[in-house]
């Protein structure tokens, strides 16, 4: 639940930063660049501006929040299966190459046997690779 809480103060802290710059560039703009208009006029247009900055900044924020989410629901559980993919193909592959060593230690020994020698060759040590 905290970590929600979290998540969704870091969405609401940059919608405030966008809305923020947003608006004090409406503001630059209606101050410094669009002079021929009256006080009345300035202080309507960038209240004016100052919502649109904010409905820019939930918008840019709520397309984040999507993406973030659809990356969740279908890259996510994708990878998982193919990470999981190749897990069972390496286990697969390292259990084949193990049966092998052990059936030509198990053939040494029965040729050996078979031909009345000693046989005192230890299994054969199996490692795992290491990451």
């Amino acid at each position: 639940m905290y970590r929600r809480i979290e998540e969704l103060s870091v969405h609401i802290l940059a919608a405030v930063i966008i809305a923020d710059c947003l608006t004090v560039l409406a503001v630059w703009y209606e101050i410094f660049y669009n002079v021929d208009d009256s006080w009345t006029e300035t202080v309507k247009a960038i209240l004016l501006d100052a919502a649109a900055s904010v409905a820019v900044a939930i918008l840019i924020t709520g397309t984040v929040d999507t993406v973030m989410v659809l990356h969740k629901l279908m890259l996510e559980p994708y990878l998982k299966r193919r990470f999981n993919e190749g897990v069972s193909k390496g286990r697969a592959e390292a259990e084949r190459e193990i049966d092998a060593k052990l059936q030509d230690w198990n053939n040494r020994r029965l040729d050996a046997e078979a031909r009345g020698e000693r046989f005192d060759e230890p299994l054969p040590v199996f490692t795992l690779p290491e990451d």
